[in-house]
C-alpha cells in the first residue's frame, strides 16, 4: 500500500517509525510525521481505519499487534521507533508494549488513558509514555477564559502562551528586565501583522494588533495575560 504523499513542510530527523494503532492518535500522529518527510508504516486490527489512512502512511497493514509472529512478519523489530497508539484497550496495550520489548524495540512510545495505564506500559518496559487528551484538556482549560490565542506546558511550572499585548505593555518601550521582575514572565517573541514571528528585544514597540508569545509559570501567565 506504499503511497507517493509528499512532505510539505522541514523535515523531522527520523528516517522510519512504525505506528500501531491508527485511531485519533495514531492517524494524526501518522499523518503529521508523514507530512514531515518521515516514512511511517501504520497497523491497526480494523481494514477499514487502515483503507481510510492509507493516503497518507507510507505503508499500512492490517494486523494483530498482540501477536508477536505478525509484529515480526511486519519487519517491526527492524525500526528503531515505534509508537504505540493503542489506549482504549488495555490488554492490548499491554500485550503489545511487551511484545516490542522482547523484539528489543529500542524506542517505544505508548499512549496511556489513566495513571494506571501508564504505570504498567512503563513497568513493562516503555520508555516514553504520554497521555494526549490529559494534556489536551489541560491546554483547553488555558483558552477557555479567551485571553490566551493558544498554550503550550512543558514542565508542571513553565509553559508558553501567544497571546495579544496586554495593555500594561502598550505604549510604551517593552523593558523585559521589569516585565520578569515585576510579574515572573519573560517576552520571547513577537509577530506584527502580516510579518513573521521575530525575537522580542527591550526597547520594542507593540501595538494591540500585534502576537506575542510569553513564558513563565501557568499562573503567572494567567496573572499576566489579565493586566
Amino acid at each position: 500500500m506504499a503511497n507517493t504523499h509528499q512532505p510539505r513542510r522541514g523535515r523531522i530527523n527520523i528516517s522510519s517509525v512504525v505506528v500501531l494503532g491508527l485511531g485519533r492518535f495514531g492517524a494524526s500522529l501518522s499523518e503529521e510525521l508523514t507530512c514531515h518527510g518521515v516514512e511511517v508504516l501504520g497497523v491497526d486490527a480494523d481494514p477499514k481505519v487502515v483503507q481510510s489512512c492509507s493516503d497518507f502512511l507510507t505503508d499500512a497493514a492490517v494486523g494483530d499487534t498482540t501477536d508477536r509472529e505478525t509484529l515480526i512478519q511486519l519487519g517491526v523489530h527492524e525500526v528503531d521507533t515505534v509508537v504505540l497508539g493503542i489506549g482504549s484497550h488495555l490488554e492490548s496495550s499491554v500485550l503489545t508494549a511487551s511484545n516490542l520489548v522482547d523484539l528489543g524495540v529500542k524506542d517505544i512510545w505508548a499512549k496511556a488513558d489513566s495513571d494506571a495505564h501508564g504505570k504498567i506500559l512503563t513497568q513493562v518496559g516503555a520508555d516514553h509514555v504520554v497521555r494526549p487528551e490529559r494534556d489536551t484538556g489541560r491546554r483547553i482549560a488555558h483558552l477557555l477564559g479567551g485571553r490566551f490565542e493558544e498554550f503550550a506546558q512543558f514542565d508542571e511550572h513553565y509553559g508558553m502562551i501567544k497571546l495579544a499585548p496586554p495593555t500594561i505593555l502598550l505604549g510604551w518601550p517593552l523593558d523585559t528586565d521589569r516585565l520578569w521582575e515585576r510579574y515572573k514572565v519573560r517576552a520571547i517573541s513577537v509577530r506584527h501583522p502580516g510579518d513573521t514571528w521575530v525575537p522580542l528585544s527591550s526597547g520594542d514597540y507593540l501595538s494591540k494588533d500585534d502576537q506575542i508569545i510569553v513564558a513563565g509559570d501557568p499562573e503567572k501567565l494567567e496573572m499576566f495575560a489579565n493586566k
